[in-house]
């Protein structure tokens, strides 16, 4: 039978907010498995009784969310300065949901959160190369010579930026799938070729498209819309 670290058992159960939490609760002998007080880095089965307090919990079902981020969002649990988080436009029940790939607070678009860590690891991981992709509004007219430096990869301070595919739809507006996913990628490869990113969105993340989704609406989903 699989097993599973007690924090993150806790936090399925419905006992704990947060790991941290749960590891806390540990900490002080709150929790017991099997009627021992339990101790950090345990791991436990479905099949185990754990009580927090004298309470057992039940099993939550993973929540999968999708979410039309407004510009002017950080995707982050914590506030950053005067910015909001987009969990202000999220109901409070999911607060503690994992974020499974960033959006700068420029950028707009497709953002998917879920309970589920092996959901969130199946987009973000890099050995996963989930494909993303964007509509991207530059400064000026796209020229020739540049969308043939795509094809090659554009080297960047942390590597080479590679795009699986470039297209344009207008003169500075253009389609762009990668399946990376590192720090503001897209404006820096950009930026390398002397452009500069005025507008960017993503509208899919592997086989879910943002579609006629509101901004600043979400919804929940299932992982085979997804994956």
């Amino acid at each position: 039978m699989k097993k599973t670290r007690l924090n993150k058992r806790l936090v399925e159960l419905g006992l704990s907010p947060s790991r941290r939490k749960a590891d806390e609760a540990i900490t002080t002998g709150l929790v017991q498995v099997n009627g021992e007080i339990a101790t950090l880095g345990t791991s436990v089965t479905e099949a185990d009784t754990i009580l927090l307090g004298g309470k057992q919990g039940q099993s939550k079902a993973p929540i999968y969310v999708a979410l039309n981020k407004p510009t002017g969002y950080v995707c982050s649990h914590a506030s950053q300065g005067e910015a909001k988080t987009i969990f202000e436009l999220l109901p409070k029940s999911f607060a503690e949901l994992k974020i499974a790939g960033r959006l700068d607070k420029e950028s707009e678009g497709l953002v998917l959160l879920s309970s589920d860590g092996e959901f969130v690891q199946a987009i973000t991981h890099p050995s996963a190369e989930k494909e993303k992709e964007y509509i991207v509004k530059i400064d000026q007219p796209i020229s020739s010579e540049a969308l043939k430096k795509f094809q090659n990869g554009v080297r960047l301070y942390d590597g080479v930026s590679n795009f699986i595919a470039v297209t344009k739809i207008n003169p500075a507006t253009l389609r762009v799938t990668l399946s990376e996913g590192r720090n503001r990628q897209i404006r820096r490869t950009f930026a390398q070729l002397s452009y500069t990113v005025v507008g960017l969105q993503r509208v899919r993340v592997g086989k879910l498209q943002l579609g006629l989704l509101p901004s600043g609406k979400h919804r929940v989903i299932q992982p085979g819309e997804v994956l």
